[in-house]
């Protein structure tokens, strides 16, 4: 008997799961500048984590993979509808447009350059 994609998924959607736990965890270390990315990375751990758990359900019981149409449809709308929350990094700084590198689009929650962020500090102390 072939495994069915709902016994699939609760086999291979812990990798991503895992992994996004570890990086939000990982984030710690720049709590001061990343508090919005943290809980992005919180946010779409719980999503991923939530998913996983009706996957395993419809799994468990042997219920049929139609199950997981639904399920997909209501994670997309989910992740549409909170994708400034959800999704906050930017490959480009905001301010001049320049390409920012890895620290930056994934730990910062400015989205500017190092540059940029520090011609904004220097201004808001004179300022």
């Amino acid at each position: 008997m072939a495994a069915s994609i709902s016994t699939m998924l609760t086999r291979y959607l812990l990798v991503p799961i895992v992994a996004v736990w570890v990086y939000h965890l990982f984030q710690r270390r720049y709590r001061e500048q990343g508090s919005r990315k943290r809980n992005a990375t919180l946010y779409l751990t719980l999503i991923l984590l939530g998913v996983w758990v009706l996957v395993y359900l419809i799994a468990r019981f042997s219920r049929e993979d139609l199950y997981l149409v639904p399920l997909a449809f209501f994670t997309v709308v989910a992740l549409v509808w909170q994708r400034k929350s959800i999704f906050p990094f930017q490959l480009r700084c905001s301010s001049c447009g320049a390409p920012l590198p890895l620290s930056r689009i994934l730990f910062y929650d400015s989205n500017t350059c190092e540059t940029c962020a520090l011609h904004r500090t220097e201004g808001e102390y004179q300022g």
